[in-house]
């Protein structure tokens, strides 16, 4: 019997970077939520515009934000990993040298953004929701920081960070998110440590738990899971780490999985 279900969102819900979620998947979830079944949200996303996106059944959600680094209700944060400050001003310098990277901080109160890229602000806001704290400078910020995200839009993330993968993925989560975002957590903080967790508190076994998700940062959840699924247009090696698949994102893959539930 499944207890917990957990979904990832760009690519396995909506298309990349947008809000357009079928709100189907609204009255499904309140179906499932009355059978007793939990449901959370695990995005590479900030807290902030997973909430916003689930606004109309916030109340009935857990979150697993920022790929696993925070996870929340929508009325507060459970647990959030801090990355700390150690080698934080050495990743945003070099962040800082590589033409066309845009730099996300995510940090415990706020989601802070420095750019003077319109278009790349709008998209951060207009397009994932964000609630997004604008700030000349991201070393100034004196705030517990739980993650980085660094953004390019060459399509081509793994070639253009390669230098900086390679630096720290020993001594951090180093992780792409598709393919213009890179994502920087503390090591070993990921999607399956945050369902691990949730299953811990919930009382929720990996057999009695669902996932959906398409890219590399959801490969530890499904692992974490009896029932794993990769939608159709997912990377080939989440496919191969997943059990079972379903239809493609724009074709409302999840979706049609959790209605047989019903």
């Amino acid at each position: 019997m499944i207890k917990l279900i957990c979904t990832d969102v760009d690519g396995t819900l909506v298309p990349d970077g947008t809000r357009d979620i079928n709100p189907e998947i609204f009255e499904v979830i309140r179906q499932l939520r009355d059978r007793g079944i939990q449901v959370a949200i695990a995005s590479g996303r900030p807290l902030s515009s997973i909430q916003n996106l689930f606004r109309p059944i916030e109340e009935k959600l857990f979150f697993i934000a920022v790929g696993g680094a925070e996870i929340a209700t929508c009325s507060r944060v459970l647990f959030h990993w801090d990355m700390g400050r150690e080698d934080l001003e050495e990743m945003i310098r070099e962040a800082r040298q590589i033409p066309g990277c845009e730099i996300l901080m995510n940090g415990t109160t706020a989601t802070y953004l420095e750019t003077k890229n319109q278009e790349f602000y709008d998209w951060s806001v207009n397009g994932y929701g964000m609630e997004v704290t604008m700030t000349e400078d991201l070393l100034s910020v004196k705030d517990g920081i739980i993650a980085l995200s660094f953004y390019h839009g060459d399509c081509r993330v793994e070639t253009t960070f390669r230098g900086f993968i390679e630096k720290w993925r020993d001594r951090y989560q180093v992780v792409t998110a598709g393919t213009m975002w890179l994502d920087v957590q503390p090591q070993g903080v990921n999607k399956g440590k945050a369902v691990a967790c949730l299953q811990d508190s919930l009382g929720i076994a990996p057999e009695e738990t669902m996932v959906f998700g398409d890219q590399r940062n959801d490969i530890e959840m499904m692992r974490q899971a009896g029932h794993s699924y990769a939608v159709e247009n997912a990377l080939e090696e989440v496919k191969a780490a997943a059990r079972f698949r379903t239809g493609r994102c724009d074709e409302d893959g999840v979706l049609q999985v959790l209605k047989t539930l019903l």
